[in-house]
Parts: structure tokens; sequence; C-alpha cells
């Protein structure tokens, strides 16, 4: 070995198997989808009632899982819903097709067809006046961080020394607002629009794709992940060495689940309860080592604060520049 970084997805990518990716797509956080209700082809069932034990109707976004083949996606499900229904004695009723487009699960919300979502924050704030507030559920480590980095000894020091250059960025679904992150970034420092101000910007989904032409000189930035940059970095210290950040975001909750309003159906609690403890059933440690998550975390509405308030920026900013409507992605 000559010391460089190899170029393959066990050292480039945080996500080093299928169903790891698929993991990670979903937040970390698949386990809360254990009733996903008929959609699409079948008939929904009734809204639960305050006393109905009918199944908690779940509807899961695709956002949750781009880059990763839905059929596979869908088979990992599965398998995961047999240990929930043999372990956990919950009812399960999943929808054919498993994972929703973002129409979808509107449409259904609305009409009060699904009883919690799995979506990202951007989707959140297109039906936040349909959800409770009171409880946001996603993996204990499912908070993320956005960096901007360049290589030592390039020249760059800070963001005006971009100007011009090329950018890679990471994508995925714990990237779903990086674009108004780097926006909101560029404004603070009067550089005009990402689009304006680099002389090109590229996105993949795999980290080693994204980081690794930075540390080779074959881009000068790139906007990754913190986690994926940690794990490249915990198996390639060189990369630590030669890359450091110019920009890095606040703490961002970006993909999670949540009821809908007034839904009080009599397993709500039980399944908040359960699945907030997920490790400590056979079933649960089962679908936690197939899945690789940790463990799950109710958490007050305060923590979507620094992401809602940096969409609310990035509107301010699209708005001053003549775009219309939200900054959405």
């Amino acid at each position: 070995m000559d010391g460089r970084p190899a170029l393959n997805d066990e050292t480039g990518n945080s996500t080093p198997s299928r169903r790891g990716m698929l993991a990670l797509m979903l937040g970390a956080c698949p386990c809360l989808a254990v009733a996903v209700s008929a959609s699409g082809g079948t008939p929904a069932a009734e809204p639960a009632g305050p006393n109905s034990s009918a199944p908690i109707r779940v509807a899961i976004s695709e956002s949750m899982i781009p880059g990763v083949n839905l059929n596979d996606a869908r088979a990992s499900m599965l398998i995961w819903i047999k240990q929930v229904e043999s372990g956990l004695n919950f009812q399960v009723d999943i929808s054919p097709r498993v994972f929703d487009t973002t129409a979808e699960i509107f449409r259904r919300l609305r009409a009060g067809l699904v009883d919690s979502v799995a979506v990202n924050i951007v989707e959140y704030r297109q039906i936040a006046e349909e959800l409770d507030p009171n409880e946001v559920i996603n993996d204990s480590e499912g908070e993320e961080n956005y960096l901007l980095l360049v290589k030592r000894g390039s020249g760059i020091r800070s963001l005006h020394d971009l100007r011009g250059r090329r950018l890679l960025m990471l994508s995925g679904s714990r990237m779903c607002i990086a674009n108004q992150w780097l926006s909101t970034v560029l404004d603070e420092e009067h550089l005009g629009r990402p689009e304006e101000f680099f002389g090109s910007v590229m996105e993949d989904p795999k980290p080693s794709r994204v980081v690794l032409p930075v540390f080779f000189g074959q881009a000068e930035a790139c906007v990754t992940a913190k986690k994926s940059f940690d794990l490249m970095c915990e198996l390639n210290p060189q990369v630590a060495k030669e890359l450091f950040s110019v920009a890095a975001s606040a703490t961002l909750v970006v993909t999670f689940y949540m009821f809908r309003k007034n839904y009080r159906g009599v397993d709500r609690d039980r399944f908040v309860h359960a699945f907030s403890n997920v490790p400590g059933t056979v079933a649960g440690k089962q679908i936690a080592t197939l899945f690789q998550f940790n463990s799950l975390k109710v958490r007050p509405h305060s923590c979507l604060d620094p992401g809602l308030a940096l969409l609310e920026k990035a509107d301010r900013i699209r708005a001053r520049a003549g775009g219309q409507g939200r900054a959405e992605r």
C-alpha cells in the first residue's frame, strides 16, 4: 500500500452493505414501520378511533431511500416485518408497495387514511398542520451535521477562495436540506447563490466519490455529512490530516416519524414505548443487527427548530433573489 485511501465502498462509504444503506436512508429508524396500512390497490381501513385496536397505519416516503433498489428495500422490509410480527405481537398490514411517493402520503394523510408518517423535514413543512407536534421519533443518533471540506495546501483558506471552483455534494435522505444550508452559508458572506458562485456543482450518493476527489485534488471542495466523513477518517487517518472544513452546519434532525393530529389509537403509547426500546426484545435485537441501527428516541418538536430555521432563512434568500415559493428541494 502507498498510504493513499483505498477507492472502495468499505473505505469511502459509511454504508458497506445494501441493508446497511437501507437503514441509513431510512434515517436509521425503519423499526417504526411496523403496521404499514394498505395503500394503492387495496382498500384502506377506517381511521382508528380512541378505542380501536386496528393496526397503526404507517406511510414511509420514498424520499427516505434514495439510491436503493426499491425491490431490494421491500424485500428487506418484509424480512423485518416477519420478525416484528412473531416477536412483538403487533398486527401487521403492509402495503404492496411498502414505500409511497410524497404526493400519495400527503393525499392519504389529509384523507385520514394513515396514522403515522416517515418523512424528511422538507416534506414535513408541507403537511405540518396535519401532524401531531408533540412527538418526533427517530434514531437516538439521528442528528446530522453538514461540512464544507477543502484540502490543506490547496491555497483555499476560506469560502471566498472557492469562487469558480468545482464542488461535489453528497446526496441522500440525510442531505435533504444541504443545498439550502449552502445557500445560507454563502449569503452570510455576500457571495451570491451556489449555482452562480461555484464553477460547477455535482451530486453523488456515495461518500467516497464526494470526499476522495477533494483529497486527490480532482475537485476543490465538497459538502458531506459529518458522520460519513468521521467514518472515512477512522479508516483512513490521512484523509483527516489533509482535509478541513471551512463551514459546518448546526446539528440537524431531518428524517423522522410523526403521528397524524388527533390520532389516539389504543396502541399508540404501546407503539412508542415498544419501539423506543427495540434492542430490549429478542426480535428487536435481531432487527437492530439486520438493519444496523442503534435505538429509537422520542424527541420534543423543538429538535426540528434548527432545520426549520434554516429552511426559513433559505426562503428569505430565495425571495430576495427574485425566486418564487419556498426553497424546497
